[in-house]
């Protein structure tokens, strides 16, 4: 005799389903039937990881521009989608199988699924009936009965681990008050004065400099080399505006960083050349162009151009930031001798 495997007998409860709903669609229809939905599920009862077949079968009354079928969402969390099927007879008769595999861990139901139908003036919702969903646990039940408490065992007294605790007790204690007195008698270390060490400023323009003359030795062996050029030289110049000017460059868009820069009123030839070194490292590394050797020296080039226009137009900025950092420091310098001459007096 024919014994169809689990996958077998899904497979041929789908077909049965799909079956049984054209059945429905050539006796009934479209012109003779209003819209409704139709759920269709034979569900015994089910256990964790068993799957099931579950359709919807929808008639419509009049063409829509679309049928919205429920999704995973729609389910709950007892169950996953595993795989859709759809059937779309006629215009007026359409279906949705769907494969479900079971999590739950109690008896629950498939809820009212929505159907939409949407068109250009309206949409409507239709909903299918709940499913009861029966559960079958695999766990064996408990048939053994309990069994009497046995006796306690009376054992007989024994002081010795008493003794060997005290014992034990009193070596620590005289050890701990030993170790107490030795710490006393020692001297106490005079504590020094530290000396306080400023934070050195550092210079936006001599940063960027630096980047750039590293940069002046790099070697192109692959396309990646040239990304990873064109990604560090952009960079450097949205550091720079970063350090001088306060602007978030590095988590700007060039459009963004440009936009800046105008409504501050920075200088003009600055933010072209700006411009020209930005918008060269967004192609390469956004639009993937990818360049030659030549064109990566000319955008080197451009940076350098950027470089001098800075010096002359943002140094009166830089001596006004380094001037900042100097009292800062300073402050920084009178609260900790403050705070060493109060250790000092308290030792």
């Amino acid at each position: 005799m024919f014994n169809p495997s689990p996958l077998n007998r899904r497979s041929l409860h789908v077909t049965a389903l799909i079956l049984f709903a054209g059945i429905l669609f050539q006796l009934f229809p479209a012109s003779l039937q209003a819209q409704n939905v139709t759920e269709y599920a034979k569900i015994d009862s089910l256990s964790v990881g068993d799957r099931v077949s579950y359709a919807i079968t929808l008639s419509k009354d009049q063409p829509y521009e679309e049928v919205i079928f429920p999704d995973s969402s729609s389910f709950g969390s007892s169950f996953e989608i595993r795989s859709l099927q759809r059937f779309q007879v006629t215009e007026f008769k359409d279906s949705l199988v769907y494969d479900l595999q079971f999590f739950g861990t109690e008896e629950t139901r498939i809820p009212e699924l929505p159907v939409k139908l949407v068109s250009s003036n309206d949409t409507t919702v239709l909903y299918t009936n709940p499913v009861p969903v029966p559960f079958r646990t695999v766990l064996q039940s408990d048939q053994e009965t309990l069994r009497p408490l046995k006796p306690i065992f009376d054992f007989a007294a024994a002081w010795w681990p008493y003794i060997v605790a005290l014992l034990l007790l009193g070596a620590a204690a005289w050890y701990l008050y030993k170790l107490y007195n030795e710490k006393a008698l020692e001297p106490k270390p005079v504590k020094k004065k530290q000396a306080y060490s400023p934070t050195p400023f550092q210079d936006p323009l001599h940063r960027l400099g630096n980047i750039l003359s590293q940069l002046k030795g790099y070697t192109f062996s692959s396309e990646k080399d040239f990304e990873v050029f064109y990604v560090n030289l952009g960079d450097a110049i949205r550091e720079y505006f970063e350090d001088l000017y306060r602007i978030p460059a590095l988590e700007s868009t060039s459009r963004e960083i440009l936009y800046e820069l105008s409504r501050r009123s920075v200088d003009s030839e600055l933010i072209e050349k700006t411009k020209a070194v930005l918008q060269e490292a967004d192609m390469v590394k956004f639009a993937k162009f990818t360049p030659t050797e030549e064109q990566a020296e000319k955008a080197l080039k451009k940076a350098d151009a950027f470089l001098e226009r800075a010096r002359e137009v943002d140094k009166p900025r830089v001596e006004h930031l380094r001037r900042k950092h100097q009292q800062k420091n300073e402050e920084k310098r009178k609260a900790f001798e403050e705070s060493q001459n109060s250790e000092v007096e308290r030792v």
